[in-house]
């Protein structure tokens, strides 16, 4: 039942007369068409409508920048001119470090300054080379003769007199028994130490590793240790005369320098170190400081 307080009631208007006739009244338009529960009120149309945001004057313009050149390199000017250094410093070094051979003699070099220097420095990794003070004789080496002066064992050279006076008998003996050559002397060979081929310094006796080396001949050990340019641990000899024997490439050797030997005695004991492919003993004999074809003064094998 509705009462007509009801404001949610809508009623009849009075005097629909007067409100169309009279002007002062507002007018009234046509109720739009009530939409189904459910159904909003859409446009047809699906297409999005672009949004416009307006530029601000500063950005609207856009400004052209030149395009950067970079600089030009400058170190391609001294490219030419450090190869041209770097080749020269290249031959300096190589000249330094390659020992002339003049008629069998080894000329003293920066190499050989540096090897002494390791070898009696204070950071020396080899047994001892000085020589003893009985052996120190006067040198007279000179003109076209060989080198002496120098601590290695290319510069410790054979005397006239021992210095203590224990001469030599003359005559050689095989150092090694049981041996046989496997690189004559004069031999064209690779020098390991110079990169280079010279002949073959003196006769290589193989034998069984471990064979016990022998004294050529009576004498004073001058030498011994480690041979910076391939004969690894080695044995120098004077025999007086100006003569002295070398024994390269060793296991071991068991005297020691100023320590006088007799022939036949035993000094050492064969190996394969330094520059070497096997074992065998660099059996060598020195005149004045050259090396000669020890042949000469024994018969070997």
């Amino acid at each position: 039942m509705l009462f007509p307080s009801d404001r949610r009631v809508t009623q009849p208007l009075s005097n629909d007369t007067n409100r169309l006739t009279d002007p002062s009244l507002p007018s009234t338009s046509a109720m739009p068409t009530p939409l189904p529960p459910g159904q909003l009120k859409t446009p047809l149309t699906t297409t999005k409508l672009p949004v416009v945001i307006p530029a601000s004057t500063s950005s609207a313009k856009r400004q052209r920048t030149e395009r950067l050149v970079p600089p030009p390199r400058q170190h391609r000017i001294i490219v030419l001119p450090g190869v041209l250094l770097g080749s020269l410093v290249m031959i300096v070094l190589a000249s330094l470090f390659v020992i002339p051979l003049d008629n069998g003699q080894q000329s003293k070099n920066f190499a050989q300054k540096v090897s002494t220097w390791f070898a009696s420095g204070p950071f020396r990794f080899t047994t001892s080379q000085y020589l003893a003070t009985s052996a120190v004789t006067p040198v007279l080496f000179t003109g076209n003769e060989g080198y002496c002066g120098g601590k290695d064992i290319w510069g410790v050279c054979a005397t006239v007199v021992t210095g203590s006076g224990f001469m030599g008998t003359g005559q050689m003996q095989r150092p090694i028994q049981g041996a046989v050559i496997t690189q004559p002397f004069g031999h064209l060979e690779y020098q390991s130490w110079c990169g280079c081929w010279k002949p073959h310094t003196g006769i290589d006796l193989a034998a069984p590793y471990g064979t016990p080396i022998m004294a050529a001949d009576s004498g004073q050990v001058i030498w011994t240790g480690w041979d910076w340019s391939g004969l690894g641990w080695a044995v120098k000899i004077n025999h007086g005369k100006y003569i002295a024997t070398i024994y390269g490439h060793l296991q071991r050797f068991i005297v020691k320098v100023g320590q006088d030997v007799t022939k036949g005695q035993v000094i050492a004991y064969e190996g394969s170190t330094g520059a070497s492919t096997g074992p065998h003993l660099h059996f060598m004999v020195m005149v004045n400081n050259f090396w000669v074809d020890p042949q000469h003064y024994v018969r070997l094998p």
